[in-house]
This record gives C-alpha cells, structure tokens and sequence, in this order.
C-alpha cells in the first residue's frame, strides 16, 4: 500500500489529519462495536478500527494536505 495516504477528520472535527488509506475504504468499514458489520456508508475522510495507524495530526488543513501530498508523491509506507 506504499504511496496511498489520505487527508482524515481527527478530533478536532475538521480535516485536519492524515492517515493511509484504509482497505475499506472503496467498499464499506468494519466497526468491531457491532459485531464487524460493515458501516452503512462509505466514508473517505473517516477513521474507524478497520483504518491502519499512523494518524498524523497536522493542526491546519493546508498543512494535512501539504503532508498528505509529500507523502504520496515519495511513497512513504507505513513500517510493520
């Protein structure tokens, strides 16, 4: 999944975060809260249990998308 990150809502409820994509995204997200059933939407600025970590919060949206871009364009991976 090198080079796939996303601009995310984090706490701050503004899209203020960055996060790689998640696998569930382009279908449906697995909350584990109600028995893995998948969310009933698709949601691409989200983040749930299904959604892999690093979660980088950037405090501004210019910066989440300068970072999520930087990140994209070195294909940067998350380490196992």
């Amino acid at each position: 999944m090198s080079g796939e990150w996303r601009v995310v809502v984090t706490d701050t409820e503004r899209l203020t975060g960055v996060a790689p994509a998640c696998p569930q995204t382009a279908t449906n997200h697995l909350i584990e809260d109600h028995d893995g059933a998948p969310f009933p939407e698709i949601d691409e600025i989200g983040v749930y249990d299904c959604c892999p970590h690093p979660h980088i919060e950037c405090w501004s949206e210019a910066n989440a998308n300068f970072v999520m871009t930087a990140l994209n364009l070195s294909a940067a991976e998350v380490c196992s």
